[in-house]
């Protein structure tokens, strides 16, 4: 029972494959046969490159780029890693990665067992023993051994500087090696001193043509001065030979290792540059509220990155480049050189989900490595993320606005179908009375009938001249043509539109100067007094006192309206500005409001820039103001 739930367990792990990635002539053929493996199993298909610190030639760069453009469209996975033991980092990375199958070529050369190190094949087979490696042979890549490297050796790289330091450290290991001479210091720590001028020597040059030499020198230095007889390069001690051998070795070999880990710590500090550029882009992203800043930052980071020139193409504007287009198009990344005389060549990154390609970008540089290919892809779709979240946000928010709208419609249709029944109910009733019983009826009654279906009237009208103010919203916002109004004029003209029901009270207004003025829309203006009086009119009891009046405070002008009610307690007076809110008092005239007028002044008034309060009236009563800029002459 055990043992066929392991081996059910077996069959279902995913098949993962791996294929070497070189610059060998047969590499694209092995790099096919994976990938048929790969389709036959269903398995990850993943392309490896090892990034040694060997200088690759221009020829082998560019048969190299193309086996990795053969990969890709094949399907695969582009890894690059660092070492120079390729077979040891390829097996670390197949027991990493839980790959199952490894791909690689050999040439059919053997070495000789005694005389020469495991090959590559061997070294891979013994390292990842328990993964199946598949060896595909091919006589080309002996052929390539044998003749193509070596037409490819090349001088290596002298520089002034470089020599001059490599002269100096041993200049000065011999002046140090001197003093221990004249202090009868033992002659091992004067070959000390020279292996590490060596080490220093590899440390702070760049070829390892000053590595090789400086060993070779520092051995013959110290046979020249350091050994019987002294100024010459003979030795009478018979076992100095095997001292200046082993001399040789060790400082060779240190300068071999030194300068190995200076490449790899060199690579390294690439890397990690690297990875806090796209920890920072992240952290960048995750800070954007729009598209704008989103193209901003990832210009920004990938042109750091790359350091080279980048452009960022969205679907907004106008692509009149034909490659763009078919990126767009296509999903996929594009590169073409500018001119048959210039180095400098275009590539084109797609940056997309799935579904969408949000923008393109275009980067122009000579060159570009796979593993900043790797890196620009993975960074692209950090922003890939970023344009689809702001989408998504986009949306939502044109949903609750769409939902926060449709929930306006069906309060306002409540309101209005409830509350004008009851004004409707009255003229249509008083109506009726008037049609069949009017002989009957004295002069009294009727005066009295007529002036309800008169207020009621009025109170229509008011609500109607409200609801058709909200048509004036535009996208939820007030379009207003400010122009400089006499105050006083306002005030008259908003008054006028009251009816006879102000002849119920004592209105008084005081214009602290009749040439007061302000900038405002005055029809807009107008609405607001008028709706504040109507509000006081309606929650204060008849003959008592309204007084409207307007005085300059610095640069603003403030307008009030005082009534002598009840007041509004301090709960009411926090959200008496919102739509459809309603005070619970009782009403003087017994009608009850939409809960409209208060929000549409205080709309009103921050369209103007202005500030609209409620505070107490004392001893008794409320007083509503607001506040606009005043158009004083200076």
């Amino acid at each position: 029972m055990c043992y066929n739930q392991a081996m059910k367990e077996k069959h279902t792990i995913k098949e993962h494959i791996l294929v070497c990635l070189s610059s060998s002539p047969s590499n694209p053929k092995v790099i096919k046969v994976a990938a048929q493996m790969a389709k036959v199993f269903d398995a990850d298909f993943t392309a490896l490159f090892i990034e040694t610190s060997k200088e690759i030639t221009p020829e082998n760069k560019k048969r190299l780029d193309e086996n990795t453009k053969i990969a890709k469209q094949c399907g695969a996975k582009i890894v690059t890693v660092n070492g120079d033991d390729i077979a040891y980092q390829v097996s670390q990375y197949a027991k990493t990665s839980k790959v199952t199958k490894i791909v690689i070529g050999r040439s059919g050369y053997k070495p000789n067992r005694f005389l020469a190190p495991l090959n590559f094949v061997d070294k891979l087979i013994s390292m990842a023993s328990d993964i199946e490696v598949y060896i595909i042979p091919d006589k080309v890549q002996k052929i390539y051994i044998g003749r193509v490297e070596k037409k490819q050796f090349e001088l290596p790289k002298l520089t002034w500087k470089d020599s001059l330091t490599s002269l100096g450290f041993l200049i000065l290991a011999t002046l140090v090696g001197a003093v221990f001479q004249a202090f009868n210091i033992n002659v091992s720590n004067t070959i000390m001193v020279y292996i590490l001028g060596v080490l220093l020597i590899s440390y702070f040059t760049e070829s390892k043509f000053y590595s090789l030499t400086s060993s070779i020198l520092s051995v013959l230095v110290f046979n020249f001065f350091f050994t019987e007889p002294h100024l010459s390069f003979r030795a009478y001690d018979p076992g100095y030979p095997f001292t200046f051998l082993i001399m040789f070795l060790v400082a060779f070999m240190a300068s071999s290792i030194t300068k190995k880990t200076k490449e790899y710590s060199r690579k390294s500090s690439e890397k990690a540059y690297s990875m806090e550029i796209m920890l920072e882009m992240s952290q960048m992203l995750q800070q954007c509220t729009n598209n704008e800043e989103i193209n901003a930052v990832t210009r920004q980071q990938v042109g750091r990155l790359l350091e080279c020139d980048v452009i960022l193409r969205t679907e907004n504007e106008e692509i009149q480049d034909k490659i763009e287009k078919w990126v767009f198009k296509n999903n996929k990344q594009a590169g073409h050189k500018t001119d048959n005389f210039s180095d400098a060549k275009y590539y084109y990154f797609p940056i997309s989900n799935i579904d969408n390609v949000f923008a393109v970008m275009v980067i122009l540089k000579s060159e570009i490595s796979e593993f900043e290919k790797n890196l620009v892809i993975a960074m692209l779709r950090e922003s890939a993320l970023a344009y689809e979240k702001d989408a998504i946000l986009q949306a939502k928010n044109e949903l609750l606005i769409r939902n926060k709208q449709e929930e306006l419609r069906s309060t306002l249709l409540r309101s209005i179908s409830h509350d004008l029944r009851t004004p409707l109910t009255s003229i249509s009733g008083y109506a009726d009375i008037l049609m069949k019983n009017s002989s009957k009826l004295s002069e009294e009654t009727k005066n009295k009938v007529y002036n309800d279906i008169y207020d009621d009237s009025v109170w229509l009208l008011n609500l109607v001249e409200n609801l058709l103010f909200i048509t004036r919203f535009n996208n939820n916002k007030l379009d207003i043509k400010e122009e400089s109004e006499l105050v006083s004029e306002v005030i008259s003209e908003a008054l006028a539109h009251l009816g006879i029901k102000k002849e119920n009270f004592n209105i008084e207004t005081y214009i602290e100067d009749e040439a007061l003025s302000a900038k405002m829309d005055g029809r807009l203006i107008m609405q607001v007094i008028f709706n504040l009086v109507d509000n006081a009119m309606k929650y204060s009891p008849v003959n008592t006192t309204i007084k409207v009046s307007a005085v300059s405070e610095g640069k603003y002008v403030r307008i009030s309206v005082a009534d002598e009610g009840n007041g509004i307690s301090d709960v009411n007076k926090q959200k008496i500005f919102n739509m459809f809110y309603k005070v619970n008092d009782s009403v003087a005239d017994g009608r009850r409001g939409l809960g409209i007028g208060l929000a549409l002044c205080k709309a009103v008034i921050d369209a103007h820039g202005g500030e609209i309060d409620v505070q107490d009236n004392k001893p008794k009563g409320t007083i509503f103001s607001f506040k606009l800029l005043g158009d004083f002459d200076e």
